[in-house]
């Protein structure tokens, strides 16, 4: 295990499963855990044929939903696995038409993703359950760092709708969207990441998010 300190973020190189028994004062959890689908993508880029770690099964991610509990908690996930089992609601992220291959055979492509809503500490005015904002990057070429990179805009609509006290955990932090979100919005983080390529560039964007203070507003 490693640890970095980066202002008021802490990030882990490890796996979550032995390092979140050791962690505390956590009050939410805002994650895209690996899906369980063992997927590898063929797309033209430097991870093309290379899996996900921990995408066999959902383990790793139903393992963090137990050891939260009650906690709010947001997970990403896809209709072909079993959902969270301590859901509350769904909420749909549109992706847009960058995004969605799928079953070629069929008329609709798979331009969306699903956010599992867990735990109790959810506040903000309502809103509609289907989120769409700008176009993500979908090219390596063009900035993309991760197979399955979020917008920061996304996890900061969570984020956003979490007390400003909370401290907010991404245990699968990928290339550190989620904490990137979160130094926008002077949140207090910790994140656990266990391949040390994505490691790295998590400090780094997330370095780079907190010289550059704050972008996202107030919840709406």
């Amino acid at each position: 295990m490693r640890k970095e300190v980066i202002g008021n973020a802490e990030l882990y190189l490890g796996d979550c499963r032995e390092i979140l028994p050791t962690l505390s004062g956590i009050d939410a959890v805002v994650t895209d855990p690996p899906y369980g689908i063992s997927h590898s993508s063929n797309y033209g880029a430097s991870w093309a044929r290379t899996q996900i770690a921990n995408d066999g099964t959902t383990a790793a991610r139903d393992a963090v939903v137990d050891w939260a509990n009650d906690l709010p908690g947001v997970y990403f996930g896809t209709w072909k696995t079993p959902p969270v089992a301590k859901t509350r609601a769904c909420v749909i992220w549109s992706k847009g038409p960058a995004f969605g291959m799928g079953d070629l055979s069929l008329p609709w492509k798979p331009s969306f993703e699903l956010a599992y809503i867990c735990g109790n500490g959810w506040s903000g005015r309502r809103g509609e359950g289907v989120l769409t904002g700008p176009v993500v990057v979908s090219w390596e070429s063009k900035g993309r760092l991760h197979p399955h990179q979020k917008p920061e805009w996304l996890m900061a609509h969570f984020i956003e709708r979490l007390p400003d006290a909370f401290c907010i955990l991404d245990p699968f932090m990928g290339s550190g969207t989620t904490g990137v979100a979160a130094a926008q919005m002077k949140r207090k983080f910790v994140g656990i990441e266990c391949d040390e390529k994505h490691f790295a560039n998590a400090c780094r964007r997330i370095e780079d998010a907190q010289r550059q203070g704050s972008l996202f507003g107030a919840a709406a």
